[in-house]
C-alpha cells in the first residue's frame, strides 16, 4: 500500500513539474507582501516576441486574480515581476504575445510554488497546486484535470506524505470534492472538519467552520451561535463584510449619495480596499451614472471595476430589449455604451492575447449589432454579427438576428441559401420558416416545395423538442405546486389549467433576471386579456422569509412591474423542475404539459401565439 501511494505521489510530482520550459523565483525565498521577480526560461524552439507578457493566475479559496506582466529579456532568459495576495501559495503562468499564447507548457501552464520553506509549507503549496491546476482550464483555456475521482487520488497521495494536512484548512477543497462524489458521507466529513476548526479557535478556522455549518440545515443552530461569537470577537470579520456588501446590493432606491456613503462606511468598518470587494459598490455607481447618461462619471468608475466591459455590456443589453422588435429608449446613448465594451476588449487584446477574447467579443458584438440594427445602420450591424457568426458565437436568438440583418443587406437568393443551410443543419426556428415562406411567395417559387420543407422541419422540431423535454424533466407533465404570492394568498399551478402559463424563475440578486423584466412586462401587458398567465417564481433568495418579502415587494413596486410574484421559499419548486440557473422560463400549455424552457425570453411571444390560435 505504501509503495503504491509513493509511486502515485511521484507520478503526480512529475506531472506537476514536467515543464518543457521553466519559471521560478529569481530569489530562493518568496517575499510576502512585496513584488517578486520570476525567471522564465523558454523551451528550445519557441520564439518569444518582444511584446510578450506573462499572464499570471492566482487563486485562493475566497478569491482569484489574473494579472499580466511584461517580460524583460536577460540573456537567453526573461524576467517578470508581480505582486500577489499574501495568502497565495501557487501561481499559474502562460506566456502570451498580442496574437496567441506563445508558451502554455503543453497546454498545462507553468505552476510556480511560492511557499516551500519547510515540509509543512511545501505540502500546503502542493495541495493548493492541485486546486489551481484544476481551475486553469476555465480561466486560461488550458487542459486541466477536473474529474473528482482523479483529483481525490492526487490529494490523497499528497496527504499520504503530509498526513497532518488533512486537519489543516488547506484540505477544504479536497473535502468539497469528496462531497461531490458522495454527498452523504462528504457532508459528515465536512461537519467533522468544522468541529475540528472550532477547536483551533482562530478567526480563520472559526470562519471556515461557520460556512460549513451554515451550508447544512442540520447545523444551522451551530452556525448562528458561531456567527455571533465571530462578530463579537472580530469586528472586521469576513462574514460581516460579505453580508454588508450583500445588504447594500439588496437596498432599493440607491442614489449616488447613498452608494458613496455605503462605500466609505465599508472601507472604514472593515479596513477592506481590495478591488474585488469595492467592485460591489462601484458597479452599482457606474450603473446609476449610465442610467442618468452621465458618461464622464461612468468612465471615472472604470479603474475601480473588475470587469468594466461587462458592466457596459450588461447595461447596453438591458436597454436593447433583447430582440428585434422592442423599442429602445435613448438608443444613441445605449449604442455608445455598447461600443465602449468592445473598445475596452480591443485595447486589452492589443496589450496581450486574452484566451477568453472570442467569448467576450461574441457577447459584446451581438449586443452592439442589435443596437446598430435598431438605429437603421444595417451594413454596420451585419458586419459585427457576421464576425460573431465566423467565431461560431451565434445562439438561437443570435441566428435570428443575423437573418434579419442579412435580409437588410443581401439579396433574397443569399437569404434563401442561408435559411436552407441552417434548416439542413437542424435549425427549426419558426422565424426561419416564416422568412423562407415570404421569399417563396415574393419570388413566385413552387409552394409545394416550401410546404414539404415546412412539414419536414416542423416534424423534426417536434421530435427534437419532445426528446429534449423528456431528457430535462423526465416527463412533459408540469409538476403541480402551491406557493404564496405577494399578498400572502396561496396560488396553485393546476388552477390555471385552460390557460397558457409562463413560469419565470428569478431572484433579486440576479442581474440577467432583472434585465429581462422590461421585455417580460411588455409580454404581460400584451396578453393581459387573453388566456395566458405569468407566474414569477422568486427562488434561491437569501434571507429570512419576511425580509425577502419586504425586499421583493419594494423592488417590484419601485419598478412598477405588474407581476404575479410567487415565493419558492423552500426551493422545492426550483428543485422539482430541475432548474440549474436563473433566469429560466418554462412555458406550459392549456392542458398542463411543458412546451418549452430556456434562459431567455426571445421566442416567448411566438410560442404563446401558437397556443392561442
Amino acid at each position: 500500500m505504501k509503495k503504491t501511494i509513493l509511486l502515485l505521489l511521484l507520478t503526480i510530482f512529475n506531472i506537476a513539474f514536467s515543464q518543457s520550459g521553466k519559471i521560478y523565483l529569481k530569489d530562493n525565498n518568496f517575499n510576502v507582501g512585496k513584488p517578486n521577480t520570476y525567471i522564465y526560461e523558454p523551451p528550445q524552439g519557441i520564439l518569444i516576441e518582444d511584446n510578450a507578457k506573462a499572464n499570471i493566475l492566482s487563486i485562493t479559496s475566497t478569491d482569484f486574480s489574473s494579472e499580466i506582466s511584461p517580460l524583460k529579456k536577460s540573456g537567453k532568459r526573461f524576467e517578470f515581476t508581480t505582486k500577489v495576495s499574501d495568502s497565495v501559495r501557487v501561481i499559474l503562468v502562460t506566456i502570451n504575445d498580442s496574437k496567441k499564447i506563445a508558451d502554455s507548457n503543453n497546454e498545462k501552464g507553468y505552476s510556480v510554488l511560492l511557499k516551500t520553506e519547510n515540509d509543512t509549507e511545501l505540502g500546503k503549496s502542493l495541495v493548493d497546486e492541485v486546486f489551481v491546476r484544476s481551475n486553469g482550464g476555465y480561466f486560461f483555456k488550458l487542459k486541466s484535470n477536473s474529474k473528482p475521482e482523479e483529483l481525490i487520488a492526487e490529494y490523497d497521495a499528497i496527504f499520504a506524505k503530509y498526513p497532518k494536512l488533512r486537519d489543516d484548512k488547506v484540505s477544504l477543497e479536497y473535502l468539497y470534492t469528496k462531497k461531490s462524489i458522495d454527498k452523504e458521507q462528504g457532508t459528515k466529513d465536512l461537519i467533522a472538519f468544522a468541529d475540528k476548526c472550532v477547536k483551533r479557535n482562530t478567526e480563520d478556522y472559526l470562519t471556515t467552520a461557520y460556512y460549513i455549518y451554515n451550508s447544512n440545515n442540520e447545523t444551522q443552530d451551530q452556525a448562528i451561535k458561531l456567527r455571533k461569537e465571530i462578530s463579537e470577537r472580530y469586528p472586521k470579520n469576513r462574514i460581516d463584510a460579505m453580508d454588508f456588501r450583500k445588504n447594500f446590493y439588496d437596498q432599493p432606491d440607491k442614489t449616488e449619495a447613498s452608494v458613496l456613503e455605503s462605500l466609505n462606511t465599508y472601507k472604514t468598518k472593515f479596513n477592506d480596499t481590495s478591488k474585488r470587494s469595492l467592485n460591489s459598490f462601484y458597479s452599482v455607481l457606474a450603473s446609476l451614472y449610465l442610467d442618468k447618461e452621465n458618461w464622464e462619471k461612468a468612465i471615472a468608475c472604470e479603474p475601480y471595476l473588475v470587469l468594466p466591459a461587462d458592466t457596459y455590456n450588461n447595461f447596453a443589453w438591458g436597454k436593447s430589449g433583447g430582440d428585434l422588435t422592442m423599442p429602445v429608449k435613448n438608443i444613441d446613448f445605449a449604442t455608445k455604451v455598447s461600443k465602449r465594451s468592445l473598445d475596452i476588449l480591443e485595447a486589452k487584446r492589443k496589450e496581450c492575447y486574452n484566451a477568453n477574447y472570442n467569448d467576450d467579443f461574441n457577447m459584446y458584438a451581438d449586443t452592439y449589432a442589435l443596437l446598430l440594427y435598431k438605429q437603421g445602420k444595417y451594413d454596420e450591424a451585419f458586419k459585427y454579427q457576421s464576425e460573431v457568426k465566423a467565431l461560431n458565437g451565434l445562439d438561437a436568438g443570435g441566428k435570428e438576428r443575423y437573418l434579419a440583418m442579412l435580409d437588410k443587406v443581401k439579396s433574397k437568393d443569399e437569404v434563401k441559401a442561408y435559411i436552407e443551410d441552417e434548416i439542413g443543419k437542424g435549425n427549426t426556428s419558426p422565424a426561419f420558416l416564416a422568412k423562407l415562406k415570404e421569399i417563396y411567395i415574393e419570388k413566385k417559387l413552387p409552394m409545394a416545395e416550401y410546404d414539404a420543407i415546412q412539414q419536414k422541419t416542423e416534424l423534426l422540431a417536434k421530435e427534437s423538442k419532445n426528446k429534449d423535454l423528456l431528457e430535462k424533466f423526465g416527463s412533459k407533465n408540469a409538476i403541480d405546486f402551491t406557493l404564496k404570492n405577494l399578498e400572502g394568498k396561496e396560488t396553485k399551478l393546476s388552477d390555471y389549467k385552460g390557460k397558457v402559463v409562463v413560469l419565470d424563475f428569478w431572484a433579486t440578486w440576479c442581474g440577467p433576471c432583472k434585465a429581462s423584466f422590461p421585455k417580460m412586462q411588455h409580454l404581460v401587458t400584451k396578453y393581459k386579456d387573453k388566456d395566458v398567465a405569468f407566474l414569477f417564481v422568486n427562488t434561491w433568495e437569501n434571507g429570512k422569509e419576511e425580509d425577502v418579502l419586504k425586499k421583493v415587494t419594494s423592488y417590484i413596486t419601485d419598478k412598477k412591474f405588474d407581476f404575479n410574484v410567487l415565493f419558492d421559499s423552500k426551493t422545492e419548486v426550483v428543485t422539482n423542475y430541475k432548474i440549474q440557473a436563473i433566469p429560466t422560463r418554462i412555458v406550459i400549455d392549456k392542458t398542463g404539459n411543458i412546451l418549452a424552457y430556456d434562459n431567455s425570453n426571445t421566442d416567448l411571444g411566438v410560442i404563446i401565439d401558437e397556443q392561442l390560435k
